[in-house]
């Protein structure tokens, strides 16, 4: 639709500031995803002007109920292939080093960018990527969020995570947890 949603903000900062600006990307994104370039440029915008595109005003409603289109499962499932055994990795590396190294580490350290590099695989190909407490930060936050919720509400969020292949993503976590002091991410 025409409307922007919570996703659409969530998604734009990246899109925008790792495709939109940087000329090359810039003009891939022009030349291979022409809509994703068009969204880009419209959420950008202050006024709902579609340009080319047709709007009718229910188009700025949101769906009924809720409802996510399979288009958004679809680019899901293509995330989950490796945010899942990258978040798996991460969780493992660094619960390792907690292990050995966390009691040096008295409340309010702050937490560094990384520890240690996560071995995984995505589609065969073996990947190393830096293990990062932060984004265990991030993800112990949609945790909570989803703790809070009722039991309805919760079989629902399970039911799609599991049909974008990231029902998992409920159970990792690190053996320490981490918040947030003077801007910085801090060990708790």
């Amino acid at each position: 639709g025409a409307r922007p949603c919570i996703g659409d903000f969530g998604m734009i900062a990246p899109l925008y500031a790792h495709l939109g600006r940087d000329p090359k990307p810039l003009s891939m994104m022009q030349a291979r995803a022409l809509r994703l370039y068009r969204w880009t440029e419209r959420m950008n915008r202050l006024e709902p002007n579609a340009g080319a595109f047709q709007i009718e005003d229910d188009a700025y409603r949101y769906l009924p109920d809720d409802h996510i289109p399979d288009t958004l499962i679809a680019v899901l499932q293509h995330m989950a292939v490796d945010f899942v055994p990258e978040t798996r990795a991460a969780a493992k590396c660094i619960n390792e080093w907690l292990d050995t190294e966390g009691h040096k580490l008295p409340a309010g350290t702050q937490a560094q960018r990384g520890v240690g590099f996560a071995s995984f695989e995505v589609l065969g190909t073996k990947i190393n990527a830096l293990a990062q407490p932060y984004r265990f930060y991030l993800l112990k936050r949609v945790q909570d969020l989803y703790a809070e919720l009722g039991a309805d509400d919760q079989a629902d969020v399970k039911k799609l995570l599991k049909s974008c292949d990231m029902e998992e993503i409920l159970d990792i976590s690190i053996n320490r947890q981490i918040g947030r002091d003077n801007n910085l991410e801090v060990w708790l």
